[in-house]
């Protein structure tokens, strides 16, 4: 298995519950996706809150992943930062059947019998 990926959280304080969460579930989505798409160099998770000082908060979220040939960009928006984190590593992890080249079988036509 390859080395972990780096992840990054920008815009929540370290000891906020929700940065926690967001690293958990990112990171073991990005850990699933690393074995098709191995060249991931980093990740990164700029979140950005509104409405702070009332009871609930906005959150509007962005993952960037960095690979050596292109960037996967996802964004989400919401109350709850849990849902957020979910549909995020959901996006992510639809990306496996898109760049999975060893799923391909050989025509049942082309059989030499």
């Amino acid at each position: 298995m390859a080395e972990k990926v780096p992840l990054f959280v920008i815009g929540l304080a370290k000891d906020e519950p929700a940065n926690e969460v967001l690293s958990s579930k990112f990171g073991s989505a990005l850990e699933k996706v690393q074995q098709v798409l191995p060249h991931i160099i980093e990740a990164k998770i700029a979140v950005e809150s509104q409405n702070t000082e009332g009871s609930r908060t906005h959150y509007e979220v962005t993952a960037t992943v960095k690979t050596s040939g292109d960037r996967l960009i996802y964004t989400e928006s919401g109350w709850d930062i849990l849902k957020i984190a979910d549909d995020l590593s959901r996006k992510l992890e639809r990306e496996l059947p898109k760049h999975d080249d060893k799923r391909q079988r050989d025509s049942i036509r082309k059989k030499e019998y």
